[in-house]
């Protein structure tokens, strides 16, 4: 039986030793995770930066009484049952068109009033990410805004954005798609020779018009709206403008439209030029839409409100948690008020 030379076994020796650390195993104390591997740290309210107020950490106590409704306060705890049921049936559309239209139609006729508002509204049948959109149900609350506008004989011009760009670049929202045909043959019933159609642009509003409903601008890649818009509010004057679920935030292209440059302009005048009116979301775990957690409202003369939904099925009920009055609340203070104990 023959041996490996000395030199080589020491060479061998060697290089076994400066292995061992890097083969042998590593034995560790085991590790307790906070939650199941997998699952995502989001917070409700819309966003899905994982900042504070995440949804595993609920069960706590919230002991502070700030922001509780106001003795006497007028809530609406009669919002809609097992709203996750689509189609919903017709007294559940009913319910928001009443609600939005109460309160659209209160700020630019009221005393003192508004011309550049916007409202949105969304629950499942209006939720574009969503795969049970209903844009007849966009429709139907839009005919019902207008109606209400049109009823004492004043002239209200329902407008839908038009493509946007040139030749083959020719684009519109797939949202959007077919809504200017739909619009040609609704019945607006008694109120048809008040209401007229039209898109956005400096060259829409005519002397006659009294009001301007916007269906769902939104700018696509590649074309921003904006521009469309604001030529639209110079050539209106001072005549209410009312976009129902605007989508005006930038997206960006290669090219080169609605990139930085501009972008604190365009969100000013976004947020301050135009006033919101009224607001109704549901509140999921993103991104899930199922199941609902609560909801959060805002109407004309009130304050923002956060509604956590209790038990299930027919036995749904909604309670009034917090009020608002400076402001939508944030991501991380719906997900403490939401997942608190009662």
């Amino acid at each position: 039986q023959s041996s490996a030379p000395a030199d080589q076994t020491s060479t061998m020796s060697a290089i076994g030793t400066q292995l061992a650390p890097v083969v042998a195993p590593v034995v560790r104390a085991p590790t307790r995770r906070s939650r199941p591997r997998g699952m995502r740290v989001v917070a409700m309210g819309g966003r899905m930066d994982g900042t504070a107020g995440s949804l595993f950490g609920g069960g706590k106590k919230v002991a502070d009484e700030a922001n509780l409704p106001p003795p006497g306060y007028r809530s609406r705890t009669d919002i809609p049952k097992m709203l996750n049921n689509t189609p919903h049936p017709r007294e559940v559309r009913k319910w928001f068109y009443d609600d939005c239209r109460e309160s659209v139609v209160a700020a630019v006729t009221g005393a003192n009033p508004k011309t550049r508002v916007k409202a949105w509204i969304e629950f499942p049948e209006l939720n574009v990410n969503g795969d049970v959109y209903r844009i007849g149900t966009l429709l139907e609350l839009v005919r019902e805004v207008a109606m209400a506008l049109a009823a004492d004989g004043k002239r209200v011009r329902v407008c839908v954005q038009g493509s946007m760009g040139q030749g083959v670049f020719q684009g519109l929202p797939l949202s959007l798609s077919g809504v200017a045909r739909i619009l040609d043959m609704m019945d607006w019933g008694d109120a048809d020779e008040f209401i007229t159609r039209g898109s956005i642009g400096g060259d829409v509003p005519q002397p006659d018009d009294a009001y301007f409903i916007l269906i769902s601008p939104q700018n696509i890649v590649g074309y921003s709206v904006l521009p469309y818009l604001q030529e639209m509010e110079k050539a209106a004057g001072d005549r209410p403008i009312i976009m129902i679920n605007p989508k005006l935030g930038d997206i960006q292209s290669a090219g080169n439209v609605m990139s930085i440059r501009g972008r604190g302009e365009r969100r000013d005048y976004v947020e301050k030029t135009w006033e919101e009116v009224y607001h109704f979301r549901l509140l999921y775990k993103k991104p899930f839409f199922f199941p609902i957690y609560g909801a959060l409202r805002y109407g004309t003369g009130g304050m923002w409100e956060l509604y956590k939904k209790f038990g299930k099925m027919e036995q749904e009920e909604w309670k009034l948690l917090r009020t608002y009055d400076d402001g939508e609340p944030g991501a991380a203070e719906i997900t403490k008020r939401i997942l608190a104990k009662d």
